[in-house]
């Protein structure tokens, strides 16, 4: 008889993941959001924007040719972005998100639909973890929906992911931004991405830190596990 050859396991080194962290921060009335929004145009490799659903917030991300690794280099850049925030009394209220896009364009179409459908069915234990509130999972990260789950299928994810839609039958949460795991930017014609919108700003490196670990090591996880 011959010997079945072994299934290769996947391995994934998390610190070739690349990410780009969104923060979101309430400033302080006496502070124009606007006049710090035009200093920010000096900062490098980042983009400081308004954020129309703060009363005097703003949005920090890094700039799209800028994603980032898990190394000391780009968390230092994390730090440095987070110290200048603190200066300018910047807070991260409850109606303040963090959202880390993970880029997913060396992942295949296999590898994402394994890391929706592990969400999934993890999500309700990620929110019990983070610890979400009631009111940003009823808006703006809500929970995907589960009664489609066995239906979505490894063709349809490249369907979506190449713009095919005359033949994709979307199953809702694919192209809803408002979901804790949003999908609508995996498109290759968009930023390729899978956008983990669960967890709470903050100005805490090390928390800031933590999350970043954990949702690379979801990623890992799901993709090897299967």
């Amino acid at each position: 008889m011959k010997k079945k050859k072994d299934k290769e396991i996947k391995l994934i080194d998390i610190t070739k993941i690349r990410f780009s962290p969104e923060f979101e921060f309430e400033l302080p009335a006496k502070i124009d959001a606007e006049k710090l929004i035009e200093r920010g145009k000096t900062l490098k490799s980042w983009e400081l924007k308004g954020d129309g659903s703060l009363q005097n917030g703003i949005e920090l991300s890094p700039e799209h040719s800028n994603h980032l690794f898990y190394n000391k280099d780009d968390l230092m850049q994390i730090k440095e972005i987070l110290a200048i925030c603190r200066v300018y009394k910047a807070k991260a209220l409850p109606s303040c998100g963090l959202h880390l896009h993970i880029d997913m364009k060396k992942f295949s179409d296999k590898d994402v639909l394994h890391i929706i459908k592990e969400f999934i069915v993890c999500q309700k234990f990620i929110a019990k973890t983070f610890k979400v509130s009631k009111e940003r999972l009823a808006e703006t990260c809500q929970f995907l929906p589960k009664n489609q789950i066995h239906k979505l299928t490894e063709k349809e994810i490249h369907q979506f992911r190449n713009n095919l839609r005359a033949s994709f039958k979307s199953y809702e949460y694919l192209d809803q931004k408002y979901y804790s795991l949003n999908a609508s930017h995996l498109p290759k014609s968009d930023y390729g991405t899978l956008e983990f919108r669960m967890f709470s700003s903050t100005v805490n490196f090390r928390e800031i830190k933590e999350i970043i670990y954990w949702t690379l090591n979801f990623i890992k996880r799901s993709v090897e596990r299967e």
